[in-house]
């Protein structure tokens, strides 16, 4: 199979077996790779109504066929499995390197199952598949877990994905982190909670390191497009600012916009947000920039504190999320107390944007009333204050205390501390909401309300055409039912390719049905490539409905259907549930489901679905 090593490693954690097995060609076609294929292994692999933390979940890790070659910006790759946040299916991308080398060991991807009895990690080299005793490796942090690997295999550039000690306890947003000290870009497996799953199952790390190479169908054909598309990230506008800025570019718009969400979501405007944004962070953090495998974007930002309460913080960011889900959301305006809280994240392995979303919560819970000092530890829950941020990422990654509230996501929260708690608890099927309030941008409401693994942003990223280049009326429901469809099959074909968004504003539909050509010799018009898009979303939503999921689901939280933007251009302006349901027909009907969510018959045999999956 050009295009894929032809192999993917299975491993029971439980018996200490590992076996290779062929990879599933027509699934390959059907699913593109990377999150659908993911996707399509994890139905048929997944017992439905499984505990995400028991033995019987399962973790996939797959690549792309664009993973591990020269083109620019397509380092991406994906994890998927049951969130023990949603109880749910559950994606999440990264980049870094780890894709690449794993492709370049001879495997396209990676199944583990079972618990082992013992803590464990596994190392995979040039072909060799090892577990190994991670006794001395359960409680380090990832950062000192991966540097200990290295040690181990005498080789500084040993790919590590790994988990710190936020999913050894099990914290229900515990992230896997990716080449956290490596001399290029890292990344995390952020959201919904796959560290815990991992920590579940013993398994502290994933090594991969290899010498070998991707075959292609075309490598004339790849190595043109690959200068092509250099050329054009070094003049397009987007690209290069992305190169300069990285995402924390996205504040001053986002906040002039008047959907920038501050201290849980009360307001739409930061005051503090010019003394957070990409001119602040370049000029007082930013040392070097960071690029993931192959990349010329380089949009990673490494940040540096020498001084101050906060000296000796060393990160790769902080990214727009995070300035974000530590600023604006617990209204804090300090660089240096942001950029440690990211630094400490990363090491014990906790995604920042669950994490500031769950602080800026409890805060808002204290000044209501609603926790009192016994209930936070003695702690000044206050926004603004910046100096208590550091111990509750602490608290959280070890449980202790009302970290051990918090660690159970925003949604298991609140219902614990009851009394209206619920109406600001901001997540969507249990994921904690990003930095977009969608009362300024209403095709983020349905993005939100209907991404596949619950508050999400990536899976359709409405505002480049609401807010930063408007085509629709950002407070009109007018059109956006088949923009959010459109724009979710075409971001499951990026992800399944290996595709980085960012990346996308030169890489669009006809340069992915290039790559694909190039990669693996399958030549598929633009009408199939969406329509492989919209196959993977339509079994994304299967393995959601599998687990319950259905309209009823498919909500925003009370205070952004009931509530209005006090100041900023979305000031006053109401989004009702009454126009979310209509956006919601409309969406269902272009889907091809029924009225509650579920995806019908006819549509689920146009697809192929039924042949495909069994």
């Amino acid at each position: 199979m050009f295009g894929y090593a032809g192999k993917i490693l299975r491993v029971d954690l439980t018996r200490g077996a590992i076996e290779k097995q062929e990879k599933p060609e027509k699934l390959a076609q059907a699913f593109l790779g990377a999150r659908g294929l993911g996707a399509a292994l994890l139905y048929k692999e997944l017992p439905p109504g499984i505990d995400p933390l028991s033995p019987d979940n399962v973790i996939i890790f797959m690549m792309g066929p664009a993973t591990g070659t020269p083109l620019p910006a397509c380092a991406r790759w994906e994890a998927t499995t049951k969130s023990p946040l949603t109880n749910m299916y559950l994606c999440s991308s990264v980049g870094g390197f780890f894709g690449a080398e794993l492709r370049f060991a001879g495997y396209d991807g990676v199944i583990l199952k079972g618990k082992a009895e013992e803590p464990t990690w596994l190392s995979i080299i040039d072909g060799k598949a090892e577990l190994h005793d991670a006794g001395e490796l359960w409680g380090l942090n990832a950062e000192e877990t991966e540097i200990a690997i290295q040690k181990e295999l005498k080789d500084r550039r040993v790919s590590v994905a790994s988990i710190g000690q936020a999913g050894e306890h099990l914290v229900k947003f515990a992230s896997v982190q990716v080449d956290l000290h490596s001399l290029g870009r890292g990344g995390s497996l952020g959201r919904g909670g796959m560290g815990a799953v991992m920590g579940s199952k013993q398994l502290k790390a994933i090594a991969v390191r290899g010498h070998g190479r991707v075959e292609v169908a075309d490598d004339e054909g790849l190595m043109t497009l690959t200068r092509e598309l250099i050329e054009e990230m070094k003049r397009n506008e987007f690209a290069q600012a992305f190169s300069r800025w990285g995402t924390p570019q996205f504040v001053d718009s986002v906040n002039e916009g008047g959907l920038f969400p501050t201290r849980n979501f009360q307001q739409g405007t930061f005051e503090g947000a010019q003394r957070i944004n990409a001119k602040a962070m370049r000029e007082q953090l930013v040392k070097r920039d960071t690029a993931c495998h192959a990349c010329t974007i380089a949009c990673g930002k490494y940040s540096v504190i020498a001084e101050g309460p906060y000296a000796e913080t060393f990160v790769d960011g902080p990214e727009y999320e995070t300035l974000w889900s530590f600023g604006a959301q617990c209204g804090i305006d300090r660089l240096d107390a942001i950029a440690a809280a990211n630094m400490w994240c990363d090491r014990y392995g906790l995604d920042t944007i669950s994490t500031g979303n769950a602080i800026g919560f409890a805060m808002e819970c204290f000044e209501r009333g609603l926790l009192g000092e016994k209930d936070v530890d003695g702690l000044e829950l206050k926004f603004g204050n910046h100096e208590v941020i550091g111990e509750l990422v602490r608290k959280i990654a070890f449980r202790e205390g009302v970290g051990d509230l918090l660690a159970e996501g925003t949604r298991i929260a609140a219902k614990k501390i009851g009394r209206d708690a619920e109406r600001f608890a901001m997540h969507v099927k249990g994921l904690e909401l990003p930095a977009y309030d969608p009362r300024g941008a209403w095709g983020m409401a349905l993005a939100f309300a209907t991404a596949c693994r619950g508050g999400c942003h990536l899976k359709a990223w409405t505002l480049a055409v609401e807010v930063f280049a408007p085509k629709y009326d950002r407070f009109s429901i007018k059109d956006k039912a088949k923009l959010v469809f459109d724009l979710q099959n075409t971001r499951a074909a990026v992800d399944s390719l290996g595709v980085c968004v960012f990346g996308t504003r030169v890489i669009g539909v006809e340069e992915m049905i290039r790559i694909l050509a190039a990669t693996t010799g399958q030549n598929l018009s633009a009408e199939k490539l969406l329509k492989a898009g919209e196959r993977i979303y339509t079994l994304e939503r299967l393995l959601a409905v599998r687990d319950g999921v259905s309209r009823k689901d498919d909500i925003l939280p009370p205070r952004l259907l009931e509530e209005t933007l006090p100041e900023g251009a979305a000031k006053g302006v109401k989004l009702t549930k009454r126009e979310l349901n209509r956006m919601l027909d409309e969406y269902y009907t272009a889907r091809g489901w029924d009225k509650k969510g579920k995806p019908k018959r006819e549509k689920l045999e146009e697809l192929g679905l039924p042949k495909l999956l069994g």
